[in-house]
Protein backbone atom coordinates (compact mmCIF):
# COMPACT_ATOMS: atom_id res chain seq x y z
CA UNK A 1 0.00 0.00 0.00
CA UNK A 2 2.78 2.22 -0.65
CA UNK A 3 2.25 6.48 -1.38
CA UNK A 4 3.57 9.50 -1.38
CA UNK A 5 3.49 12.60 -3.42
CA UNK A 6 7.16 14.30 -3.82
CA UNK A 7 10.51 13.14 -3.18
CA UNK A 8 12.69 12.77 -0.34
CA UNK A 9 16.17 13.59 0.23
CA UNK A 10 18.44 11.18 1.44
CA UNK A 11 18.20 12.58 5.26
CA UNK A 12 14.83 11.29 4.77
CA UNK A 13 15.07 8.35 3.81
CA UNK A 14 17.66 7.50 6.67
CA UNK A 15 14.81 9.09 9.07
CA UNK A 16 13.51 12.62 10.21
CA UNK A 17 16.11 13.88 13.07
CA UNK A 18 14.36 16.23 15.45
CA UNK A 19 16.36 18.07 18.01
CA UNK A 20 15.37 18.41 22.14
CA UNK A 21 16.61 20.02 25.05
CA UNK A 22 18.30 17.65 27.36
CA UNK A 23 17.59 20.33 30.25
CA UNK A 24 21.26 21.63 30.51
CA UNK A 25 21.69 24.16 27.93
CA UNK A 26 22.30 21.37 24.94
CA UNK A 27 20.67 19.57 22.95
CA UNK A 28 20.07 15.71 22.00
CA UNK A 29 18.90 14.22 18.41
CA UNK A 30 15.99 12.01 18.44
CA UNK A 31 15.64 9.82 15.69
CA UNK A 32 11.58 10.15 14.51
CA UNK A 33 11.46 6.54 14.05
CA UNK A 34 12.99 5.98 17.03
CA UNK A 35 10.02 8.25 18.87
CA UNK A 36 7.45 6.11 16.34
CA UNK A 37 8.51 2.54 18.02
CA UNK A 38 8.02 4.15 21.68
CA UNK A 39 4.64 5.39 20.57
CA UNK A 40 3.90 2.06 19.49
CA UNK A 41 5.16 0.60 22.43
CA UNK A 42 3.23 2.79 24.98
CA UNK A 43 0.15 2.19 22.99
CA UNK A 44 0.34 -1.06 23.36
CA UNK A 45 1.36 -1.21 26.96
CA UNK A 46 -2.51 0.74 27.36
CA UNK A 47 -4.32 -1.48 26.09
CA UNK A 48 -2.99 -4.88 27.14
CA UNK A 49 -3.72 -2.59 30.36
CA UNK A 50 -7.18 -2.21 29.61
CA UNK A 51 -7.62 -6.03 28.37
CA UNK A 52 -5.82 -7.47 31.62
CA UNK A 53 -8.36 -5.38 34.00
CA UNK A 54 -11.80 -5.59 31.67
CA UNK A 55 -14.66 -6.50 34.13
CA UNK A 56 -18.51 -6.67 33.35
CA UNK A 57 -20.33 -3.74 35.35
CA UNK A 58 -21.56 -7.22 37.49
CA UNK A 59 -17.76 -8.15 38.07
CA UNK A 60 -18.06 -11.50 36.93
CA UNK A 61 -16.82 -11.86 33.70
CA UNK A 62 -14.71 -9.59 31.42
CA UNK A 63 -17.47 -9.80 28.80
CA UNK A 64 -19.14 -6.28 28.12
CA UNK A 65 -22.21 -6.78 26.05
CA UNK A 66 -24.67 -9.02 24.35
CA UNK A 67 -22.83 -8.59 21.34
CA UNK A 68 -19.63 -10.32 22.45
CA UNK A 69 -21.03 -12.71 25.02
CA UNK A 70 -22.77 -14.41 21.51
CA UNK A 71 -19.49 -15.41 20.91
CA UNK A 72 -18.03 -15.95 24.07
CA UNK A 73 -20.73 -18.38 23.95
CA UNK A 74 -20.41 -20.21 21.12
CA UNK A 75 -16.80 -20.08 21.39
CA UNK A 76 -17.33 -21.97 24.55
CA UNK A 77 -19.65 -24.56 23.17
CA UNK A 78 -16.77 -25.42 20.15
CA UNK A 79 -14.23 -25.97 22.45
CA UNK A 80 -16.11 -27.79 25.47
CA UNK A 81 -18.44 -29.31 23.42
CA UNK A 82 -17.52 -29.65 19.81
CA UNK A 83 -21.25 -28.11 19.31
CA UNK A 84 -22.78 -25.39 18.21
CA UNK A 85 -25.87 -25.10 20.68
CA UNK A 86 -25.62 -22.49 23.56
CA UNK A 87 -28.30 -23.59 25.34
CA UNK A 88 -26.33 -24.45 28.35
CA UNK A 89 -24.21 -21.78 28.45
CA UNK A 90 -27.16 -18.93 28.44
CA UNK A 91 -28.53 -20.59 31.65
CA UNK A 92 -25.27 -20.21 33.77
CA UNK A 93 -26.29 -17.80 37.13
CA UNK A 94 -23.81 -15.26 38.73
CA UNK A 95 -22.58 -15.99 42.18
CA UNK A 96 -25.94 -15.60 43.78
CA UNK A 97 -27.58 -17.77 41.91
CA UNK A 98 -30.02 -14.85 40.28
CA UNK A 99 -28.92 -13.63 36.90
CA UNK A 100 -27.83 -15.25 34.07
CA UNK A 101 -24.74 -13.97 33.14
CA UNK A 102 -23.98 -15.34 29.72
CA UNK A 103 -27.54 -14.74 28.23
CA UNK A 104 -27.75 -12.82 25.21
CA UNK A 105 -29.76 -10.71 23.12
CA UNK A 106 -27.69 -11.82 19.94
CA UNK A 107 -28.84 -15.51 19.26
CA UNK A 108 -31.45 -17.45 17.17
CA UNK A 109 -33.37 -20.64 17.49
CA UNK A 110 -34.63 -23.10 15.31
CA UNK A 111 -34.09 -26.96 15.19
CA UNK A 112 -30.92 -28.69 15.35
CA UNK A 113 -29.76 -32.28 14.18
CA UNK A 114 -32.39 -33.92 17.00
CA UNK A 115 -35.33 -32.41 15.96
CA UNK A 116 -35.72 -30.16 18.16
CA UNK A 117 -35.38 -26.03 18.68
CA UNK A 118 -32.03 -24.85 20.04
CA UNK A 119 -30.21 -21.34 20.62
CA UNK A 120 -27.34 -20.24 18.63
CA UNK A 121 -25.36 -17.04 17.98
CA UNK A 122 -26.41 -15.12 15.32
CA UNK A 123 -23.21 -14.40 14.52
CA UNK A 124 -21.83 -16.26 11.17
CA UNK A 125 -20.17 -19.02 12.72
CA UNK A 126 -17.01 -18.66 10.89
CA UNK A 127 -15.24 -16.37 12.67
CA UNK A 128 -16.45 -17.86 15.41
CA UNK A 129 -15.00 -20.79 14.57
CA UNK A 130 -11.31 -19.04 14.26
CA UNK A 131 -11.53 -17.63 17.48
CA UNK A 132 -12.35 -21.04 18.68
CA UNK A 133 -9.52 -22.39 16.69
CA UNK A 134 -7.17 -19.45 19.11
CA UNK A 135 -8.92 -20.64 22.39
CA UNK A 136 -8.54 -24.17 22.38
CA UNK A 137 -4.35 -24.08 22.78
CA UNK A 138 -4.98 -21.74 25.78
CA UNK A 139 -7.54 -23.64 27.49
CA UNK A 140 -5.16 -26.64 26.91
CA UNK A 141 -1.85 -24.74 28.30
CA UNK A 142 -4.03 -22.98 31.12
CA UNK A 143 -5.28 -26.60 31.86
CA UNK A 144 -8.51 -24.71 32.39
CA UNK A 145 -11.99 -23.99 30.33
CA UNK A 146 -13.54 -20.73 29.34
CA UNK A 147 -16.24 -21.46 31.94
CA UNK A 148 -14.39 -22.18 34.54
CA UNK A 149 -11.74 -18.98 34.27
CA UNK A 150 -13.27 -16.44 32.03
CA UNK A 151 -11.29 -14.02 33.21
CA UNK A 152 -7.80 -16.01 32.60
CA UNK A 153 -8.59 -17.61 29.28
CA UNK A 154 -11.15 -14.48 27.83
CA UNK A 155 -8.63 -12.12 28.71
CA UNK A 156 -5.71 -14.21 26.95
CA UNK A 157 -7.55 -14.52 23.64
CA UNK A 158 -8.24 -11.00 23.50
CA UNK A 159 -4.94 -9.91 23.91
CA UNK A 160 -3.89 -13.15 21.03
CA UNK A 161 -6.49 -12.58 18.89
CA UNK A 162 -7.46 -8.75 18.59
CA UNK A 163 -3.96 -7.09 20.35
CA UNK A 164 -1.53 -8.70 18.65
CA UNK A 165 -2.81 -8.18 15.17
CA UNK A 166 -3.77 -4.44 16.09
CA UNK A 167 -0.21 -3.87 16.97
CA UNK A 168 1.26 -5.58 14.06
CA UNK A 169 -1.20 -3.44 12.35
CA UNK A 170 0.21 -0.62 13.79
CA UNK A 171 4.32 -1.63 13.41
CA UNK A 172 3.51 -1.96 9.66
CA UNK A 173 1.53 1.15 9.12
CA UNK A 174 4.90 3.56 11.17
CA UNK A 175 6.97 1.19 8.77
CA UNK A 176 5.20 2.27 5.82
CA UNK A 177 4.94 6.24 6.66
CA UNK A 178 8.37 6.34 7.66
CA UNK A 179 9.10 5.34 3.98
CA UNK A 180 6.37 7.15 2.27
CA UNK A 181 5.28 10.10 3.67
CA UNK A 182 8.28 13.19 3.81
CA UNK A 183 6.54 15.58 5.99
CA UNK A 184 7.54 15.34 9.45
CA UNK A 185 4.31 16.99 10.67
CA UNK A 186 1.94 14.84 8.85
CA UNK A 187 3.89 11.76 9.92
CA UNK A 188 2.90 12.78 13.68
CA UNK A 189 -0.45 13.44 12.61
CA UNK A 190 -1.31 9.76 10.97
CA UNK A 191 0.23 7.93 13.12
CA UNK A 192 -1.87 9.82 16.52
CA UNK A 193 -4.77 9.22 14.52
CA UNK A 194 -3.92 5.70 13.79
CA UNK A 195 -3.03 4.77 17.70
CA UNK A 196 -5.49 7.23 19.67
CA UNK A 197 -7.69 8.50 17.29
CA UNK A 198 -9.94 5.45 15.68
CA UNK A 199 -12.29 3.05 17.04
CA UNK A 200 -10.51 -0.27 16.40
CA UNK A 201 -8.95 1.26 19.61
CA UNK A 202 -11.72 1.34 21.13
CA UNK A 203 -12.68 -2.29 20.69
CA UNK A 204 -9.54 -4.28 21.26
CA UNK A 205 -10.78 -5.02 24.91
CA UNK A 206 -14.12 -6.96 23.41
CA UNK A 207 -14.45 -9.59 20.52
CA UNK A 208 -15.88 -8.16 17.63
CA UNK A 209 -15.51 -8.40 13.88
CA UNK A 210 -14.39 -4.88 12.85
CA UNK A 211 -11.06 -4.62 14.12
CA UNK A 212 -10.15 -8.11 11.84
CA UNK A 213 -11.74 -6.91 9.12
CA UNK A 214 -9.74 -3.55 8.62
CA UNK A 215 -7.38 -5.70 9.35
CA UNK A 216 -7.41 -8.05 6.61
CA UNK A 217 -8.60 -5.03 4.55
CA UNK A 218 -5.15 -3.88 4.97
CA UNK A 219 -3.03 -6.69 3.98
CA UNK A 220 -5.50 -7.18 0.74
CA UNK A 221 -4.76 -3.48 -0.68
CA UNK A 222 -0.90 -3.95 0.57
CA UNK A 223 -0.98 -7.24 -1.48
CA UNK A 224 -2.89 -5.59 -4.47
CA UNK A 225 -0.24 -2.79 -4.97
CA UNK A 226 2.34 -4.83 -4.57
CA UNK A 227 0.92 -6.75 -7.83
CA UNK A 228 -0.11 -3.51 -9.42
CA UNK A 229 3.59 -1.78 -8.75
CA UNK A 230 5.27 -5.22 -10.79
CA UNK A 231 2.65 -4.90 -13.49
CA UNK A 232 3.82 -1.60 -14.09
CA UNK A 233 7.34 -2.56 -13.80
CA UNK A 234 6.88 -5.64 -16.22
CA UNK A 235 7.36 -7.96 -13.65
CA UNK A 236 5.69 -11.57 -12.92
CA UNK A 237 4.12 -11.98 -9.16
CA UNK A 238 3.90 -14.81 -7.98
CA UNK A 239 0.94 -16.95 -7.13
CA UNK A 240 0.88 -17.13 -3.85
CA UNK A 241 0.50 -13.31 -3.77
CA UNK A 242 -2.57 -13.43 -6.03
CA UNK A 243 -4.10 -16.36 -3.63
CA UNK A 244 -2.99 -14.27 -0.51
CA UNK A 245 -5.23 -11.04 -1.94
CA UNK A 246 -7.64 -13.38 -2.95
CA UNK A 247 -8.37 -14.87 0.83
CA UNK A 248 -7.59 -12.01 2.71
CA UNK A 249 -10.23 -10.17 0.33
CA UNK A 250 -12.67 -13.02 0.82
CA UNK A 251 -12.18 -13.13 4.66
CA UNK A 252 -12.78 -9.35 4.59
CA UNK A 253 -16.30 -10.12 3.48
CA UNK A 254 -16.31 -12.37 5.90
CA UNK A 255 -16.35 -9.75 8.67
CA UNK A 256 -17.92 -7.41 6.95
CA UNK A 257 -20.40 -8.19 4.43
CA UNK A 258 -20.72 -5.20 2.92
CA UNK A 259 -16.92 -5.56 1.88
CA UNK A 260 -18.45 -7.62 -0.86
CA UNK A 261 -18.24 -4.12 -2.91
CA UNK A 262 -14.66 -4.02 -2.33
CA UNK A 263 -13.86 -7.33 -3.10
CA UNK A 264 -15.71 -6.56 -6.68
CA UNK A 265 -13.82 -3.51 -7.07
CA UNK A 266 -9.95 -4.98 -6.01
CA UNK A 267 -11.21 -8.00 -8.56
CA UNK A 268 -11.56 -5.57 -11.17
CA UNK A 269 -8.31 -3.60 -11.09
CA UNK A 270 -6.69 -7.03 -10.79
CA UNK A 271 -8.11 -8.30 -13.51
CA UNK A 272 -7.00 -5.21 -15.55
CA UNK A 273 -3.44 -6.47 -14.04
CA UNK A 274 -3.61 -9.92 -15.43
CA UNK A 275 -6.52 -11.38 -16.04
CA UNK A 276 -5.14 -14.69 -16.14
CA UNK A 277 -3.83 -15.12 -12.59
CA UNK A 278 -6.33 -12.74 -11.74
CA UNK A 279 -8.88 -15.21 -12.20
CA UNK A 280 -7.13 -18.52 -11.27
CA UNK A 281 -5.39 -17.32 -7.90
CA UNK A 282 -7.70 -14.38 -6.74
CA UNK A 283 -10.41 -16.68 -7.67
CA UNK A 284 -9.06 -19.71 -6.00
CA UNK A 285 -8.07 -17.87 -2.95
CA UNK A 286 -11.48 -16.32 -2.35
CA UNK A 287 -13.69 -19.72 -3.55
CA UNK A 288 -11.83 -21.52 -0.88
CA UNK A 289 -12.76 -18.71 1.59
CA UNK A 290 -16.61 -18.75 0.77
CA UNK A 291 -16.41 -22.61 0.58
CA UNK A 292 -15.06 -22.61 4.53
CA UNK A 293 -17.71 -19.50 5.05
CA UNK A 294 -20.74 -21.92 3.48
CA UNK A 295 -19.19 -25.12 4.98
CA UNK A 296 -19.15 -23.23 8.53
CA UNK A 297 -22.67 -22.04 8.46
CA UNK A 298 -23.76 -25.85 7.30
CA UNK A 299 -21.92 -27.44 10.40
CA UNK A 300 -23.34 -25.03 12.81
CA UNK A 301 -27.05 -24.78 11.63
CA UNK A 302 -27.72 -27.24 9.01
CA UNK A 303 -28.11 -24.19 6.09
CA UNK A 304 -26.21 -22.33 3.79
CA UNK A 305 -27.39 -18.96 4.42
CA UNK A 306 -25.97 -17.06 7.69
CA UNK A 307 -28.65 -16.86 10.48
CA UNK A 308 -29.31 -13.03 9.44
CA UNK A 309 -31.01 -14.26 6.92
CA UNK A 310 -33.58 -16.13 8.46
CA UNK A 311 -36.00 -13.21 9.42
CA UNK A 312 -39.35 -13.95 7.20
CA UNK A 313 -41.30 -16.75 5.98
CA UNK A 314 -40.15 -20.05 4.35
CA UNK A 315 -41.18 -21.86 1.29
CA UNK A 316 -45.12 -22.09 0.36
CA UNK A 317 -45.36 -25.47 1.71
CA UNK A 318 -49.56 -25.85 1.59
CA UNK A 319 -52.93 -23.76 1.13
CA UNK A 320 -55.97 -24.04 2.90
CA UNK A 321 -59.12 -22.46 1.17
CA UNK A 322 -61.55 -21.25 3.14
CA UNK A 323 -65.38 -19.65 2.62
CA UNK A 324 -65.93 -18.09 5.75
CA UNK A 325 -66.31 -14.75 5.79
CA UNK A 326 -65.59 -11.84 8.48
CA UNK A 327 -67.35 -11.90 11.77
CA UNK A 328 -69.03 -15.30 10.74
CA UNK A 329 -65.96 -17.67 11.96
CA UNK A 330 -62.71 -17.40 13.93
CA UNK A 331 -61.00 -18.91 10.83
CA UNK A 332 -61.08 -15.56 9.31
CA UNK A 333 -58.40 -14.08 11.94
CA UNK A 334 -56.83 -17.72 12.67
CA UNK A 335 -56.24 -20.33 10.48
CA UNK A 336 -58.68 -23.12 10.41
CA UNK A 337 -56.20 -25.29 12.74
CA UNK A 338 -57.73 -28.96 11.91
CA UNK A 339 -57.63 -27.81 8.29
CA UNK A 340 -54.02 -26.76 8.79
CA UNK A 341 -53.23 -30.13 10.55
CA UNK A 342 -54.53 -31.76 7.81
CA UNK A 343 -53.39 -29.96 5.23
CA UNK A 344 -49.81 -30.01 6.64
CA UNK A 345 -49.52 -33.52 7.41
CA UNK A 346 -50.67 -34.99 3.90
CA UNK A 347 -47.32 -33.02 2.29
CA UNK A 348 -44.42 -34.70 1.51
CA UNK A 349 -42.72 -32.42 4.52
CA UNK A 350 -42.49 -35.16 6.64
CA UNK A 351 -40.26 -32.75 9.53
CA UNK A 352 -43.49 -30.41 9.12
CA UNK A 353 -46.04 -32.71 10.88
CA UNK A 354 -48.45 -31.21 12.89
CA UNK A 355 -50.03 -32.77 16.01
CA UNK A 356 -54.03 -32.08 16.74
CA UNK A 357 -52.70 -30.29 19.95
CA UNK A 358 -51.03 -27.85 18.08
CA UNK A 359 -51.86 -24.28 18.68
CA UNK A 360 -52.02 -20.72 17.38
CA UNK A 361 -50.21 -17.74 18.38
CA UNK A 362 -49.34 -14.21 16.74
CA UNK A 363 -45.84 -14.43 14.93
CA UNK A 364 -43.04 -11.53 15.41
CA UNK A 365 -43.98 -10.39 11.68
CA UNK A 366 -46.92 -7.96 11.18
CA UNK A 367 -50.20 -10.13 9.79
CA UNK A 368 -48.09 -13.29 10.18
CA UNK A 369 -49.50 -16.18 12.56
CA UNK A 370 -47.55 -19.08 14.06
CA UNK A 371 -48.80 -22.63 14.47
CA UNK A 372 -46.69 -24.38 16.88
CA UNK A 373 -46.18 -28.23 18.06
CA UNK A 374 -45.07 -27.31 21.63
CA UNK A 375 -44.49 -31.29 21.93
CA UNK A 376 -42.18 -31.28 18.87
CA UNK A 377 -41.33 -27.90 18.44
CA UNK A 378 -42.32 -27.79 15.15
CA UNK A 379 -43.91 -24.84 13.37
CA UNK A 380 -45.10 -23.55 10.32
CA UNK A 381 -46.43 -19.69 9.49
CA UNK A 382 -50.05 -19.24 8.12
CA UNK A 383 -50.44 -15.38 6.17
CA UNK A 384 -53.93 -14.39 5.25
CA UNK A 385 -54.50 -14.72 1.05
CA UNK A 386 -57.86 -13.72 -0.54
CA UNK A 387 -58.72 -17.44 -1.39
CA UNK A 388 -57.65 -18.67 2.83
CA UNK A 389 -54.59 -19.25 4.22
CA UNK A 390 -50.88 -19.66 2.31
CA UNK A 391 -49.36 -22.13 4.75
CA UNK A 392 -44.66 -21.51 5.27
CA UNK A 393 -42.24 -23.50 6.49
CA UNK A 394 -40.98 -21.55 9.86
CA UNK A 395 -37.68 -19.33 8.82
CA UNK A 396 -38.17 -16.54 11.66
CA UNK A 397 -34.74 -17.55 13.68
CA UNK A 398 -35.22 -14.52 15.38
CA UNK A 399 -38.92 -15.50 16.88
CA UNK A 400 -38.68 -17.50 19.98
CA UNK A 401 -39.94 -16.83 23.80
CA UNK A 402 -38.63 -13.99 25.23
CA UNK A 403 -37.12 -12.69 22.08
CA UNK A 404 -35.33 -9.38 22.06
CA UNK A 405 -36.55 -8.61 18.91
CA UNK A 406 -39.70 -8.76 19.46
CA UNK A 407 -41.83 -5.61 18.60
CA UNK A 408 -42.89 -4.84 21.95
CA UNK A 409 -39.30 -5.50 23.59
CA UNK A 410 -37.06 -3.61 21.20
CA UNK A 411 -35.90 -0.55 22.73
CA UNK A 412 -34.08 2.67 21.79
CA UNK A 413 -31.81 2.83 18.55
CA UNK A 414 -33.02 -1.12 17.91
CA UNK A 415 -36.46 0.04 17.42
CA UNK A 416 -34.86 1.67 13.86
CA UNK A 417 -34.81 4.73 12.33
CA UNK A 418 -38.39 5.67 10.66
CA UNK A 419 -36.74 8.50 8.63
CA UNK A 420 -34.01 7.53 6.15
CA UNK A 421 -32.96 10.90 5.38
CA UNK A 422 -32.90 11.81 9.68
CA UNK A 423 -30.72 8.02 9.25
CA UNK A 424 -28.25 9.29 6.75
CA UNK A 425 -27.75 12.33 8.70
CA UNK A 426 -27.34 10.83 11.60
CA UNK A 427 -24.66 8.40 10.75
CA UNK A 428 -22.61 11.04 8.98
CA UNK A 429 -23.04 14.11 10.61
CA UNK A 430 -25.41 13.39 13.59
CA UNK A 431 -25.24 11.76 16.96
CA UNK A 432 -23.83 8.35 15.42
CA UNK A 433 -21.94 10.50 12.62
CA UNK A 434 -18.72 9.11 10.65
CA UNK A 435 -17.52 13.14 10.59
CA UNK A 436 -19.27 14.69 13.49
CA UNK A 437 -16.99 11.63 15.72
CA UNK A 438 -13.96 11.88 13.77
CA UNK A 439 -13.95 14.68 12.19
CA UNK A 440 -10.27 14.29 10.67
CA UNK A 441 -11.83 12.10 7.96
CA UNK A 442 -13.44 14.75 6.27
CA UNK A 443 -9.64 15.21 4.94
CA UNK A 444 -10.20 11.86 3.70
CA UNK A 445 -13.09 13.40 1.47
CA UNK A 446 -10.52 16.21 0.33
CA UNK A 447 -7.54 13.82 0.17
CA UNK A 448 -9.63 11.47 -2.12
CA UNK A 449 -10.67 14.22 -4.64
CA UNK A 450 -7.11 15.19 -4.47
CA UNK A 451 -5.47 11.49 -4.95
CA UNK A 452 -7.82 10.99 -8.33
CA UNK A 453 -6.88 14.34 -10.07
CA UNK A 454 -3.15 14.13 -9.18
CA UNK A 455 -0.67 13.85 -11.86
CA UNK A 456 0.83 10.27 -12.84
CA UNK A 457 2.99 9.21 -10.03
CA UNK A 458 4.06 6.06 -8.53
CA UNK A 459 2.24 5.51 -5.07
CA UNK A 460 5.98 3.54 -3.45
CA UNK A 461 8.88 6.21 -2.99
CA UNK A 462 11.04 3.52 -3.79
CA UNK A 463 9.37 1.99 -7.09
CA UNK A 464 10.57 3.65 -10.55
CA UNK A 465 9.01 6.88 -11.43
CA UNK A 466 8.77 5.47 -15.05
CA UNK A 467 5.13 4.33 -15.44
CA UNK A 468 3.78 2.35 -18.94
CA UNK A 469 0.78 3.36 -20.77
CA UNK A 470 0.32 7.19 -19.59
CA UNK A 471 -2.99 8.70 -19.84
CA UNK A 472 -4.25 5.02 -21.11
CA UNK A 473 -7.17 3.49 -18.71
CA UNK A 474 -5.16 0.58 -17.90
CA UNK A 475 -2.38 3.28 -16.60
CA UNK A 476 -5.14 4.79 -14.88
CA UNK A 477 -6.67 1.78 -13.22
CA UNK A 478 -3.13 1.46 -11.82
CA UNK A 479 -2.37 3.85 -10.21
CA UNK A 480 -3.30 5.56 -7.40
CA UNK A 481 -6.27 7.30 -9.30
CA UNK A 482 -7.57 3.91 -9.67
CA UNK A 483 -7.21 2.61 -6.23
CA UNK A 484 -8.64 6.30 -4.59
CA UNK A 485 -11.90 5.85 -7.08
CA UNK A 486 -12.38 2.38 -6.04
CA UNK A 487 -12.46 3.18 -2.02
CA UNK A 488 -14.11 6.43 -2.58
CA UNK A 489 -17.16 4.10 -4.52
CA UNK A 490 -16.59 1.27 -2.01
CA UNK A 491 -17.22 3.93 0.73
CA UNK A 492 -20.94 5.65 -1.20
CA UNK A 493 -21.79 1.71 -2.08
CA UNK A 494 -21.42 1.03 1.65
CA UNK A 495 -23.37 4.64 2.74
CA UNK A 496 -26.14 3.58 -0.16
CA UNK A 497 -26.32 0.19 1.18
CA UNK A 498 -27.11 1.34 5.14
CA UNK A 499 -29.39 4.06 4.27
CA UNK A 500 -31.58 1.90 1.89
CA UNK A 501 -31.76 -0.86 4.86
CA UNK A 502 -35.10 -1.23 5.91
CA UNK A 503 -36.71 0.02 9.67
CA UNK A 504 -35.34 -2.80 11.34
CA UNK A 505 -31.89 -2.78 10.07
CA UNK A 506 -31.83 1.20 10.36
CA UNK A 507 -30.46 1.04 14.46
CA UNK A 508 -27.10 3.10 14.16
CA UNK A 509 -25.37 -0.72 14.71
CA UNK A 510 -27.31 -1.20 18.11
CA UNK A 511 -25.78 0.22 21.53
CA UNK A 512 -22.26 1.27 19.99
CA UNK A 513 -19.55 4.14 20.40
CA UNK A 514 -19.97 4.46 16.61
CA UNK A 515 -20.89 3.40 13.58
CA UNK A 516 -19.35 0.41 13.68
CA UNK A 517 -20.29 -1.14 10.16
CA UNK A 518 -17.91 1.22 8.29
CA UNK A 519 -14.74 0.63 11.06
CA UNK A 520 -13.28 -1.59 8.47
CA UNK A 521 -12.68 1.34 6.08
CA UNK A 522 -10.66 3.02 8.41
CA UNK A 523 -7.28 2.21 6.44
CA UNK A 524 -8.67 3.16 3.34
CA UNK A 525 -9.75 6.87 4.99
CA UNK A 526 -6.90 6.70 6.76
CA UNK A 527 -4.32 6.61 3.21
CA UNK A 528 -7.32 9.04 1.62
CA UNK A 529 -6.23 11.89 4.11
CA UNK A 530 -2.80 11.75 3.41
CA UNK A 531 -2.69 14.21 0.25
CA UNK A 532 -5.06 16.86 2.16
CA UNK A 533 -3.46 16.70 5.86
CA UNK A 534 -0.13 17.13 3.72
CA UNK A 535 -1.73 20.12 2.22
CA UNK A 536 -2.90 22.04 5.38
CA UNK A 537 0.94 21.31 6.91
CA UNK A 538 1.74 24.48 4.33
CA UNK A 539 -0.95 26.67 6.44
CA UNK A 540 -0.51 27.71 10.14
CA UNK A 541 -4.65 28.02 10.21
CA UNK A 542 -5.37 24.64 8.34
CA UNK A 543 -2.41 22.70 10.99
CA UNK A 544 -5.01 24.27 14.04
CA UNK A 545 -7.99 22.64 12.05
CA UNK A 546 -6.23 19.48 12.06
CA UNK A 547 -5.53 19.77 15.55
CA UNK A 548 -9.09 20.85 16.41
CA UNK A 549 -10.22 17.23 14.06
CA UNK A 550 -7.70 14.87 15.69
CA UNK A 551 -8.62 15.83 19.53
CA UNK A 552 -12.33 15.30 18.89
CA UNK A 553 -11.31 11.92 16.61
CA UNK A 554 -9.13 11.34 19.73
CA UNK A 555 -11.72 11.85 22.54
CA UNK A 556 -15.01 9.89 20.61
CA UNK A 557 -12.58 6.94 19.92
CA UNK A 558 -11.32 6.98 24.20
CA UNK A 559 -14.28 8.17 26.29
CA UNK A 560 -15.59 4.64 25.41
CA UNK A 561 -12.51 2.70 26.72
CA UNK A 562 -14.66 1.22 29.84
CA UNK A 563 -17.09 -0.17 27.45
CA UNK A 564 -16.96 0.56 23.69
CA UNK A 565 -20.88 -1.23 23.95
CA UNK A 566 -21.95 2.26 24.35
CA UNK A 567 -23.71 4.73 22.94
CA UNK A 568 -21.60 7.64 21.50
CA UNK A 569 -21.06 10.74 23.48
CA UNK A 570 -23.63 13.24 21.27
CA UNK A 571 -26.14 10.70 21.52
CA UNK A 572 -25.36 10.45 25.34
CA UNK A 573 -25.81 14.19 25.22
CA UNK A 574 -29.03 14.19 23.70
CA UNK A 575 -30.32 11.65 26.34
CA UNK A 576 -29.36 13.55 29.04
CA UNK A 577 -30.87 16.91 27.39
CA UNK A 578 -34.48 15.35 25.91
CA UNK A 579 -34.38 12.40 27.79
CA UNK A 580 -38.72 11.83 26.49
CA UNK A 581 -37.21 11.63 22.45
CA UNK A 582 -33.91 9.81 23.42
CA UNK A 583 -34.05 6.54 25.27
Amino acid sequence: MGLLMKNRTESDRDGMQQIASDGSGGSVTIDSKFLGWFMIALATVMQLARIVSVTAPHGELPFLSANDRSRWCAIAALTQDGRWEIDRYLEILDSKGKSKIWNTIDMVRHRGDDGIEHSYSSKPPLLTLMYAAICKPITIACGKTLTEDPFLIGRLMMIVANLVPLVLWWLWLQRWIERNVADTWVRWILLNMALWGTFLTSFVATLNNHLHGAILFTISLALAWEIIQNSQQGRTTALTAWLSVGISAALTVACELPALAWAAALAGILFVADWKRMLIGFGIGSAAVAVAFLGTNYWAHGDWRPPYSHRGLGPLVATVKTNSQAGESESFENPPIAEVIAAMNSTTHPNLKLAPTSIVTNARLEGVKQIIDEATGVRVAAMRSPEGWNIYAWDDWYDYPKSYWLPENKKGVDRGEPNRWSYLMHFTIGHHGVFSLTPIWLWSLVGGALWMSRGNRSLDMHASEARPEPGTFRGWVLSEHGIAAALVAVTLACVVFYTSRDVVDRNYAGVCSGFRWLFWLIPAWLWLAVPAIERSSKSKAMRSLVYLALAISVLSATLPWPNPWSHPWPYRWLMWMYPATYQ
